[in-house]
């Protein structure tokens, strides 16, 4: 059986009518490869077809996935477009760059400065896997590297993909929560993760000890300086108000907690390492940090914050 005809059968099982879905627009976006090569993605896609799989160092199911991910790209990486996005999120250069050598990886990896790729692309939880036909509409997102997504990146390929449904990004996320920053009184906000100090205690011991020991510093802070106006900004990543509950009440938490919806607060105040304190009064910001061993030093920055 030839490999065109056994794409064809392979297009019977995923084949549907066609429905409305989003173009994503990334006219404007160049990626910039560990390597040092420049991608521009507006160049790319709608000319030709994507395969976009987000990522962290610190992700089990990412690390799993790898093999898949590098056979796929010497598999296809000719005919479809193959970029491997790490989040950049409590990552480094030196840290992808070991995951790089530890799975020999030659996929192209690329850091999503800004998290740009991940808000344009609705991102909730890693691995995430997109691909886009030729046309530039999305005809698949997930998380598994399962069967479905090794049909569909073969018949990118091969260019049969004009009548598989195109989906839509998940766009049910609730309204954003506005946080309360009044100009009158310091803010202290405290960008932190429902996860970190149970889902990083083997991979990354280090990072899970300092998000206990955050959150707990700040426990206290927030006790000793009650006249400042302290809040709790959880990434959406594998969050909801379930997982928001949970953590207020294992950490005993003393102060209002949210879940960033959208992840728009992590974006706005440019934060892409957890835990991080910022410091704000009179809608500017007076000062981050996000080593918590220095009580003294932060006692003394809240001290200067609080003086009227």
């Amino acid at each position: 059986m030839s490999k065109h005809i056994l794409s064809i059968i392979i297009l019977f099982f995923i084949w549907s009518q066609a429905v409305s879905a989003e173009k994503i627009d990334l006219s404007n976006t160049t990626v910039k490869t560990i390597n040092g090569k420049t991608i521009n993605l507006g160049q790319i896609i709608g000319k030709k077809p994507v395969y976009l799989k987000f990522w962290a160092t610190w992700c089990i199911p990412c690390r799993e996935q790898m093999p898949h991910l590098e056979h796929s790209f010497k598999q296809y990486g000719d005919k479809v477009e193959t970029i491997a996005i790490n989040l950049g999120i409590n990552d480094s250069l030196d840290t992808v760059k070991m995951t790089q050598q530890e799975f020999q990886l030659s996929v192209p990896i690329v850091f999503d400065k800004g998290q740009v790729l991940a808000k344009t692309f609705n991102l909730i939880a890693t691995p995430y896997h997109v691909l886009i036909n030729k046309n530039g509409k999305i005809i698949h997102t997930g998380h598994d590297a399962s069967k479905e997504l090794d049909k569909k990146i073969e018949l990118l390929a091969v260019g049969l993909t004009d009548n598989i449904k195109e989906v839509s990004l998940n766009k049910s996320t609730p309204g954003q929560t506005k946080l309360n920053i009044p100009n009158n009184k310091p803010t202290l906000l405290f960008f932190t993760s429902a996860w970190c100090d149970w889902y990083l205690e083997k991979l990354r011991p280090n990072m899970s000890s300092q998000c206990i020991n955050a959150q707990k510093q700040v426990n206290t802070l927030s006790a000793q300086y009650p006249a400042l106006n302290w809040q709790g900004v959880l990434t959406r990543l594998w969050t909801g108000e379930k997982e928001l509950n949970e953590y207020t009440k294992k950490f005993k938490v003393p102060f209002i907690m949210y879940v960033d919806a959208t992840n728009q607060h992590f974006f706005d105040f440019k934060v892409n390492t957890f835990p991080t304190l910022i410091a704000l009064k009179d809608g500017k910001e007076i000062f981050r940090t996000n080593t918590f061993h220095d009580t003294k030093q932060l006692q003394s920055q809240l001290d200067s914050l609080a003086a009227p």
